[in-house]
């Protein structure tokens, strides 16, 4: 009795396992990216047991060259082939390759279908997973719809609000680069004061302006003492050095006096020696002390020719700071002078696109209501046998997996480019704070 119920059990699995899939689905053929189950039972009269093949009972995604690779099997086969079909060269093979009686019993399900994509006037385009039955108007639904027409309204108003922004800033930046290569020219030129120009004194009594020439003239003041106060300890130095060095000088005079004197005693008791009037030991006394002076004088020739090195050495320290301070100048200000040049193309370029900008929006709302009316238009690219296809479609119209959707609003008749004036640098500058951006 038990044999008889697992044999009528084993055979209705079996019957299920072989039954065709339904038939939009045995009509749809496999291609790259399908992600399939397989499901593989063999029953084993033998053991009166429905054996499972469980190296094969798993998910495996159709590769890009149209194949799978499957153990026992091998590779196989699976784009252009229905589920059914695919299941049925599978049992095929394991019959052939695994010596079997029989073929078992195989079912192919496809659990993810390759994606499809849409492009075009969508809010979210790109791939998205395929699902059976879907329509272009479904597909659209999954895209987010189409893209709102006010986007581009709030796009133009962002644009607007971005560029007055970049105006106004850029603007505030070439007033303090202005400023700065005032201060440097002041620096370069030794001046007392800084001379700013004409653009920025006739905007004094503005806040802005008035606090950054407040700023460079204390940097400037700051410079100008500490160059000052470097300068003063250099030339210090040098006259401590000066006044070192006369006083070597007259210590020098000293000693040649000093050793004339004890010289001439010398001969004199060198003389009393050699007539017996005077003893020995005094004339050696006199030469050590000779010898004595002559080593001082020594010591201090020296180091009036080390305080003369010392001078030279303060003065090219001054010769140094100068230069240094004059090289340093003259590089921030060509520096300066390029960012300047920089802010002004900026500058110019902004004050223009922010002119368009203004002009272009409300162009665009007085052609958004015919925009509106404009119906879209649906193209599907789709991959064939034979190549590339592109048809023209309706909402209704169903997608298979991989299809490409195109969705185009056509421009309304009167577009916004005949509504647009002829512009120009000059037309946009007058919208930039006066003065500031045509500074050289």
């Amino acid at each position: 009795m038990r044999k008889w119920l697992v044999t009528v059990a084993a055979v209705s699995f079996a019957a299920t396992a072989a039954c065709p899939l339904p038939t939009a689905a045995a009509e749809y053929l496999l291609g790259p990216q399908d992600k399939v189950r397989l499901k593989i039972y063999e029953w084993r009269a033998s053991r009166d047991v429905i054996f499972e093949w469980t190296a094969l009972n798993d998910e495996f995604v159709v590769g890009a060259d149209g194949t799978l690779f499957l153990p026992f099997v091998g590779q196989i086969r699976a784009q252009g082939a229905a589920p059914g079909d695919l299941a049925r060269s599978i049992g095929d093979r394991l019959m052939q390759h695994m010596g079997l009686g029989r073929q078992p019993d195989v079912a192919v399900e496809i659990v993810q279908f390759r994606p499809f994509y849409i492009v075009g006037h969508v809010t979210q385009p790109g791939e998205f997973p395929y699902r059976p039955g879907l329509t272009v108007l479904q597909a659209l639904g999954i895209a987010g719809g189409l893209r709102t027409r006010e986007e581009n309204m709030q796009r133009l108003e962002r644009e607007v609000i971005a560029g007055r922004g970049d105006v106004g800033l850029l603007a505030l930046t070439n007033v303090s680069l202005v400023a700065k290569k005032a201060r440097l020219e002041a620096e370069l030129a030794g001046s007392d004061e800084i001379a700013f120009p004409a653009e920025l004194n006739d905007r004094a009594k503005d806040a802005t302006v008035a606090l950054m020439m407040e700023q460079e003239r204390t940097i400037f003041a700051a410079r100008k003492d500490a160059m000052t106060t470097q300068l003063r300890a250099l030339r210090e130095l040098r006259e401590f050095l000066e006044k070192e060095l006369v006083s070597l000088e007259k210590q020098l005079t000293f000693h040649d006096k000093q050793v004339e004197l004890v010289q001439k005693e010398l001969a004199g008791v060198s003389s009393l020696v050699q007539k017996g009037l005077a003893v020995a030991p005094r004339e050696l006394s006199l030469e050590r002390t000779v010898a004595q002076m002559q080593g001082d004088r020594l010591a201090a020739e020296t180091s009036l020719l080390r305080a003369r090195q010392e001078m030279s050495k303060t003065d090219i320290a001054i010769l140094e700071l100068r230069n240094r301070h004059a090289n340093e100048v003259a590089e921030t200000l060509r520096e300066t002078q390029l960012q300047l040049n920089e802010a002004v193309r900026k500058a110019d370029t902004a004050v223009q696109l922010l002119y368009e900008t203004e002009i272009t929006a409300p162009a665009l709302l007085a052609s958004r209501e015919r925009s509106e009316r404009a119906k879209p238009v649906y193209k599907i690219v789709r991959t064939t046998s034979s190549g590339t296809e592109e048809l023209m479609v309706e909402e209704t119209t169903p997608i298979e997996p991989g299809d490409t959707v195109k969705v185009e609003i056509p421009l309304p008749q009167s577009g916004i480019a005949s509504t647009l004036p002829a512009t120009g640098i000059q037309t946009g500058a007058a919208l930039a704070p006066p003065g500031i951006l045509g500074t050289n």
